[in-house]
């Protein structure tokens, strides 16, 4: 023999096989051995349909069945439908092993009067549908009565698989994970149905349909028909969602069933009606059959799970009530559709980079601002290295010290880093306020150690946050923030988070208007320890109007659409909602600190760039340092600055390791700040050693890397724009 040649080899009477020569030269005997047991009796008359969810065999048009509870379906000739399980019993002392079969029958007389020419059985086997010509389908389930009765069939609902169409129904079948069912008529028309929940999806004629067990049979792919050319057969591929679909034409089309895409259309040279055909098991090749012969046809179908629609639009999946946008890469079998929609991975760095920039860019810009301009030299020499050496932390230390301690930390005390959230800022506040009060021999005496003042601020607020944290939890979130988050109380609490920022900027801008021309105009005969205390109390009058305002547009966007006889608005669900450990908030925090001296350092040297005759000059005609600050040194400086937020956000948007390891790595795309994301960045991280090359999983990591790079591009690019045009109106000063 040589290598790769075959020969029988026949050691007895009875056995056989195939034994061949490898390319290693070993011989390799391959034989076909086969038992039986005793058939079991099921009914009187004839079968006329069966089907049975098979045992796994490694992949293919199969599911996994417990040898125990092997499930069948069949219909026979006394019109009766019967549903059965067979179990295996072997026998202790002998080692015989005989088959136990329990079974449901249902007379489908009263459920159409013609015999069905389908019937199919789901999965799991609790639905089994049986189909007509005529397009009408019947789809039982297995029911358990409460009055102890036992197991019994019983309709849950009769739908038209051929809607609007005088066709007939030629094909029936389930594809891969036997799920979908392939629905073909007798003019071409072919489409794929599953099973969804009425209730939950979006679908007004789906909604309201009126099943038994709250399930109904969707059309949700409507695939490419071919008008007038009968469909006569259809074949699953045993290892992907393709179809191969065969016409009385000649025609053969191959599909994908997710994405609805024509892979292939080919016909039969001789145009005989394809009888059958098949698509191989390595999806690289089809067997046709028609009247003349078997032909093979060789096709290469490339990646026919993606289309830039489904990378980007919503695809709907089976298990699911509506279209969604979903990254699921890898799953434990075949049978799972494969889930590539780049909009989680877009959301989740979007949400990644808000979040982040929403707490670090405030904190870096007013640090630049405040050493800049209020500090003394000696002072800012010792600052700004500081900050600057906080870029030297590593970002994967800072990724393990988020999801290790910080998470579990905030976790347990929730109420209180909410709570220091409010009230550090408005203890700072006070301070300076009440540092204006200070009698004007001293404060310049302690004008230089004014920074270090902050520091017993800061525990003074923390300190309040900590004893106000329990009181806070207890009345505003009902005794628990996250019991709160999942639905308990009411959701006034949530508005009133989400309103107090906005609150408080009508507030600013209403002492700007109004508060602030008045006391300028009688504050002349004032002396400084009053004026500051009438600041002082314009400051406690803002701060009761922040959060009355925000408190009362709270009530009344909760309650409001209860007057009308809908439902309270709750806003948990949106920007809050159930809390997980590695959150936003936590990302958010911990890449701030990350992205903080890069913002703070150009920042910093782009307002200590302008020139000091401009600050002179505002000086000399009588503005005070903050007046001079805001007008004069920030406007000038505006190119430089917006240059800092610009490159603090492309750090922020390609950032890996952080986001890797507090993120979660959930591909949501909720805005939910107490749960977790996925960005494009992390995804590359993680997926893209284990992908195949050239795989369809292996381009699309490569096609979220192209997404991120367009995005960090339009990113500078809009900002290098920005930055030019606040530069041209500095030089115009």
């Amino acid at each position: 023999m040589k290598p790769g040649e075959r020969a029988t080899y026949k050691p007895g009477e009875a056995e056989s096989g195939v034994l061949e020569l490898t390319s290693q030269g070993q011989y390799r005997l391959q034989m076909l051995e086969s038992s039986s047991l005793e058939p079991i009796q099921v009914s009187d008359k004839a079968i006329l349909m069966l089907d049975h969810v098979p045992e796994a065999a490694g992949g293919g048009n199969t599911v996994s069945v417990s040898k125990d509870d092997r499930r069948y379906v069949c219909y026979s000739a006394d019109g009766k439908l019967r549903y059965g399980t067979i179990a295996e019993e072997e026998d202790f002392l002998t080692g015989d092993v005989t088959l136990k079969n329990e079974t449901i029958e249902l007379d489908i007389a009263d459920v159409g009067g013609e015999r069905p020419e389908f019937l199919l059985q789901t999965a799991r086997g609790n639905d089994i549908l049986l189909a007509w010509k005529s397009g009408q389908m019947v789809r039982f389930v297995r029911e358990n009565p409460e009055d102890g009765s036992g197991y019994r069939l019983a309709p849950a609902e009769k739908i038209d698989l051929l809607p609007d169409t005088d066709a007939e129904l030629t094909v029936c079948e389930f594809i891969l994970g036997r799920e979908t069912v392939f629905v073909g008529d007798s003019d071409g028309g072919a489409s794929g149905w599953f099973l969804v929940r009425a209730a939950e999806t979006d679908e007004p004629e789906l909604r309201d349909r009126k099943t038994s067990d709250g399930f109904t049979l969707a059309r949700v792919h409507v695939l490419e028909s071919a008008p007038g050319e009968a469909v006569t057969t259809m074949r699953a591929s045993e290892r992907s969602r393709m179809i191969v679909v065969g016409y009385a034409s000649g025609r053969f089309r191959v599909y994908h069933m997710t994405t609805e895409r024509l892979v292939l259309d080919r016909h039969l040279p001789s145009k005989e009606p394809v009888v059958a055909a098949l698509i191989t098991p390595k999806d690289d090749g089809l067997l046709v059959e028609s009247t003349q012969g078997i032909s093979l046809w060789h096709f290469d179908p490339r990646h026919p799970e993606i289309t830039v629609a489904a990378a980007i639009l919503p695809v709907w999946y089976e298990g699911y009530p509506q279209p969604r946008q979903i990254w699921q890469s890898s799953s434990a079998g075949v049978e799972p559709e494969m889930k590539l929609g780049l909009y989680p991975l877009i959301s989740g760095t979007l949400k990644a980079t808000f979040y982040s920039m929403l707490f670090g860019a405030p904190i870096a810009l007013l640090a630049a601002i405040y050493t800049s301009e209020f500090t003394t030299y000696k002072v800012r020499t010792f600052v700004k290295p500081t900050v600057e050496m906080m870029a030297s932390l590593p970002s994967v230390v800072l990724g393990f010290l988020a999801a290790i301690v910080f998470a579990p930390v905030v976790e347990s005390f929730l109420a209180f880093f909410l709570t220091t959230i409010v009230v550090v800022p408005l203890t700072f506040i006070t301070a300076a306020m009440l540092w204006q009060l200070m009698p004007r021999r001293i404060g310049l005496i302690l004008e230089s150690w004014r920074l270090w003042f902050m520091i017993p601020a800061l525990m003074l607020g923390l300190g309040v946050s900590y004893l106000l944290g329990p009181t806070v939890e207890q009345i505003a979130f009902d005794g628990s923030v996250k019991l709160w988050l999942d639905g308990r109380g009411t959701g006034v609490v949530g508005w009133l988070m989400l309103l107090l920022p906005l609150a408080g900027i009508f507030a600013f801008f209403a002492n700007g208007a109004f508060i602030n021309p008045y006391l300028r105009a009688h504050a002349v005969k004032w002396t400084r320890s009053q004026f500051a205390l009438m600041s002082l109390i314009k400051f406690a009058g803002l701060v009761l109007l922040t959060f009355a305002l925000a408190y009362g547009l709270s009530v009344l966007f909760y309650w409001l659409p209860t007057l009308f006889g809908g439902a309270a608005w709750d806003p948990r669900g949106t920007f809050v909602d159930s809390y997980a450990q590695r959150n936003s908030f936590v990302v958010g925090f911990v890449m701030g600190f990350a992205v903080i001296p890069i913002i703070y350092t150009i920042a910093d040297d782009a307002l200590t760039t302008v020139p000091k005759h401009l600050r002179s000059a505002s000086l000399g005609c009588g503005a005070t340092p903050w007046q001079t600050t805001v007008r004069v040194v920030i406007p000038t400086a505006m190119s430089g600055l917006f240059s800092a937020l610009m490159i603090g956000l492309g750090r922020v948007v390609g950032e890996t390791m952080i986001v890797l390891m507090a993120g979660g790595n959930t591909p949501v795309t909720d805005w939910n700040i107490f749960s977790g994301f996925r960005t494009l960045s992390a995804t590359i991280a993680i997926e893209l050693p284990e992908a195949v090359e050239n795989s369809t999983h292996f381009r699309m990591l490569f096609a979220a890397a192209l997404v991120l790079f367009v995005i960090t591009f339009i990113i500078n690019t809009a900002a290098e724009i920005v930055r030019l045009r606040f530069r041209k109106r500095a030089y115009q000063l």
